[in-house]
């Protein structure tokens, strides 16, 4: 069995433990597409054979941005490590000034965006950065789309590159540098190894309620933060299967789609969710008001700490 000692290493192992069907699911048109642990894999792989083909070294620093969590990012996260290079995610709502510094002060060489808008203001200062080339992860006109890289690396013979490479990683190195969102002056870049991330997941695995290889879990958080990006490590551990809300607005249809077993949240969502629930409730009449009331009445009567 796979020894994780590097981010990269999760995958793998859940290859050898539990293979699943699926591994992730995001929505796209209004469908849930899934990528098999194995599909999962065999794309990173892809990637990290294109990125051998750009010339990317070892410590070079590749942005990803991202308007919400999908699939796309997990598979450029570990395409990228493999060949021991660094993931620099950067928040998508912050400044086009703010886009500027973070890919400078990163030394980012390419940048990868999940939509137009991403796009629009990575393009409104990329000639004062020193990216090469940004890739999209929706399909734009005039922006090359990320799936081009799977088509550079298709070659499966300079496989044994990528695993020289992988050997060369070691857990001391750099992973990834996680920057702030700006709200107090500039961006700050907080630089973790790979043994930092990988020692949290395996500690908080025992604290999390998961059934291994069953548990389907709903993930809303920005995967860019630390604290969602180390829980989405941690289902990859347990062999659970990932499905990515499309938004704060569409999380409650999504929930009953997916029937999730858990999910990770912050209080303002379960706030939003509270007040979507009573909007609804404040619009019966007659008994079945007066149960919605009683019902909800009933939370005052939990004990939250037994």
């Amino acid at each position: 069995m796979t020894e994780i000692t590097r981010l990269f290493d999760f995958p793998y192992y859940q290859l050898e433990k539990y293979n699943l069907k699926t591994a992730f699911a995001t929505k796209y048109n209004g469908e849930w597409i899934k990528t098999s642990t194995k599909d999962y894999l065999d794309k990173a792989n892809a990637v990290s054979r294109a990125l051998l083909k750009l010339e990317v070294q070892k410590n070079d620093k590749i942005a990803v941005i991202s308007s919400n969590n999908r699939t796309e990012w997990n598979i450029m996260d570990i395409g990228l490590l493999q060949v021991g290079a660094q993931n620099v995610p950067i928040y998508p709502t912050i400044s086009s000034e703010d886009y500027e510094y973070v890919i400078n002060h990163s030394e980012s060489i390419y940048c990868f965006v999940s939509d137009v808008e991403v796009l629009n203001k990575v393009l409104a200062i990329k000639s004062k950065t020193k990216l090469k080339d940004i890739y999209s992860f929706d399909h734009i006109e005039g922006c090359k789309h990320y799936s081009e890289l799977f088509e550079l690396g298709k070659d499966e013979s300079t496989q044994p590159e990528v695993e020289a490479r992988k050997k060369l990683v070691v857990p001391s190195d750099l992973a990834t540098i996680i920057y702030t969102s700006g709200t107090t002056g500039k961006p700050k870049g907080v630089m973790l190894s790979h043994h930092n991330i990988v020692s949290n997941v395996l500690d908080s695995i025992p604290r999390l309620p998961i059934i291994d290889g069953e548990t389907r879990i709903l993930s809303f958080l920005p995967i860019c933060h630390i604290f969602e990006r180390v829980l989405i490590y941690i289902y990859q551990y347990a062999g659970t299967s990932i499905y990515y809300a499309e938004s704060i607005e569409k999380i409650g249809e999504n929930i009953k789609e997916v029937k999730p077993h858990l999910m990770s949240v912050v209080p303002r969502l379960l706030e939003k969710l509270f007040d979507k629930i009573f909007a609804k409730g404040e619009e019966l009449t007659g008994i079945k008001q007066k149960l919605f009331y009683w019902a909800v009445s009933l939370v005052d009567q939990y004990d939250h700490y037994c």
